[in-house]
């Protein structure tokens, strides 16, 4: 883990094309702003546990679990017209 100390304005460029720069600094936390290519996923560190946590429980899920849908290819009879 690379630690710094960066004041407002400064930047940090990573490879890739990613830019981190600080945009304000206050007593509850920092404000960052990212720049990336368009192709980059960028999440805050909780979305991502997040989606790595939901994609695993799936991962996990049985398909014997999973909701059974009816086949839309089974051939159904015509109905009868009323004469």
């Amino acid at each position: 883990m690379l630690v710094v100390q960066r004041r407002v304005g400064e930047r940090l460029v990573l490879s890739g094309g990613i830019e981190i720069t600080v945009v304000a600094v206050g007593r509850g936390g920092v404000k960052l702003a990212v720049t990336a290519p368009k192709d980059v996923w960028i999440a805050r560190g909780e979305v991502h546990d997040a989606v790595v946590s939901a994609n695993t429980a799936a991962a996990r899920t049985r398909r014997s679990t999973l909701p059974v849908s009816e086949s839309h290819d089974e051939a159904q009879a015509p109905m009868e017209e009323s004469r």
